[in-house]
């Protein structure tokens, strides 16, 4: 019989790796050490962080992408799958399970932006012919693939942020957040986003990490919660669990910004990343370089004592021409300054600006201008030619492209008055043929009746 009432709801299993797969990553087996995948996952992250920000996507989405990264390096090998496709292709994935779908075109444009933003590469965009757009491409593909077979397909995400807001107002005892829990489950959410970094939502379940960045978000601001009874254990929690996640989430404070750092010689030879970031090390090497010896150079001149001019050099000195300048200038201030009318300094500049011209110079000018009109004027008239005869031939064109109109009707008119013609005449033979009364051969040999003449009768 069916059953009657609300059945059981049931909820979807959370998603843990064995204790024994977490000490021993395939890339620990391949020879990586543990700083440097650790090193490469956060890098990987945070390049994923920083796409999704620019493609404008939710915080689900990005974390969503994030645990599928590290879900997958817990089956794959960094040696077998370089971390950028492999980046890229997990915010791929994320946004098809967020059900915010973006193009791998558009994955692509970003993750190229945000590369050559950080090794100063340029502006330009990528160019989709280009081998390497069509390299990005095949591989993010092909890993789409690859991930989602090693994964089970199983691509269900569990986030810890919704349980932020439902154990912050269960703490403080009131629906309506005050500030201070406001502030307090803000920047737990934040730690939360930041703690997606590491692989500790692969170890711990997600209920457990949003009670710890609480207890860490408490600690840092100088929040007391309830002790009796103790808050993380009403959450489902125990003292080891928020302590050991605390201090991890702490510990993404104290480390240096994430560089990619090769986990092979191949990979060092071969990656685009090394590449890039070798360059912009080397141009920022040679500026410093360029800046020290500029400021080196500045130094030493600046040391050297100045020689006191005499009166020989102070001779030889006035005869220049900027020299001169310097002292007309000086010399026109000091009368200007005598003269108590604007007017009067205005005529007196002018006046010994027609001085200073030479009857050369002005004879020059005027030629040189006189030169120029006519130019002007040459250019003008060939300017209003051209367009003329641009006009003459759009009128020729026109007229040429109407006559040909007027040609193709004719012609068709003709057709179909031929056509006409013909088809009357295969009809008149057909109708000769038959002997029918239409034909003018029955028409002749039919005559036609004559007429009854009428006798009127008179009286």
């Amino acid at each position: 019989p069916r059953c009657r009432g609300r059945q059981r709801e049931t909820a979807m299993p959370t998603y843990l790796m064995p204790p024994d797969l977490l000490e021993t990553t395939p890339s620990r087996q391949y020879g990586i050490s543990e700083k440097h995948e650790t090193t490469n996952r956060i890098y990987a992250c945070e390049l994923i962080a920083q796409a999704g920000i620019m493609l404008r996507l939710s915080q689900a989405t990005i974390n969503t992408a994030q645990i599928l990264l590290h879900r997958f390096y817990y089956r794959k090998s960094m040696l077998d799958y370089k971390v950028l496709p492999v980046a890229m292709t997990s915010l791929f994935l994320g946004t098809k399970v967020e059900e915010a779908h973006r193009t791998i075109r558009d994955i692509i444009n970003v993750f190229d932006r945000l590369l050559k933003r950080r090794y100063e590469q340029g502006t330009k965009a990528l160019d989709r012919t280009s081998k390497r757009y069509a390299k990005w491409s095949h591989d993010m593909r092909k890993y789409e693939l690859i991930m989602l077979k090693e994964l089970g397909y199983t691509v269900y995400v569990d986030h810890p942020h919704r349980f932020i807001l439902f154990y912050v107002k269960t703490i403080f005892g009131s629906q309506a957040l005050t500030h201070q829990s406001k502030q307090l489950a803000q920047k737990a959410w934040n730690h939360l986003n930041d703690a997606m970094r590491t692989d500790i939502c692969l170890r711990y379940r997600p209920e457990v990490i949003a009670t710890a960045s609480i207890y860490l978000t408490a600690r840092v601001m100088g929040i007391s919660l309830p002790r009796q009874p103790v808050w993380y254990q009403l959450l489902g929690a125990t003292k080891l669990e928020v302590e050991e996640i605390s201090s991890i989430i702490a510990d993404l404070y104290t480390r240096d910004k994430a560089e990619y750092m090769p986990v092979s010689e191949k990979d060092k030879k071969s990656n685009i990343i090394v590449k890039w970031r070798d360059d912009a090390d080397a141009r920022k090497k040679s500026a410093l370089a360029s800046s020290v010896s500029s400021t080196t150079v500045s130094k030493i001149v600046k040391s050297k004592p100045t020689a006191t001019p005499t009166k020989a050099d102070s001779s030889t000195t006035t005869g220049t021409k900027r020299e001169r300048k310097r002292q007309q200038d000086r010399r026109s201030s000091s009368s200007d300054s005598r003269s108590s009318s604007s007017y009067d300094r205005r005529r007196r500049r002018k006046r010994r600006k027609r001085q200073s011209r030479s009857p050369s110079s002005s004879s020059d000018s005027r030629s040189r201008s006189r030169n120029n009109r006519r130019d002007s004027r040459r250019d003008r008239e060939r300017d209003r030619r051209r367009n003329r005869d641009r006009g003459r031939d759009r009128d020729k064109s026109r007229r040429e492209r109407e006559r040909d109109r007027d040609k193709s009707r004719r012609s068709d008119r003709d057709d179909r008055e031929r056509d006409r013609r013909k088809n009357n005449s295969s009809r008149d033979t057909r109708d000769r043929r038959s002997g029918r009364p239409g034909s003018s051969k029955a028409a002749d040999a039919i005559e036609p009746a004559p007429k009854k003449k009428r006798i009127i009768k008179l009286g």
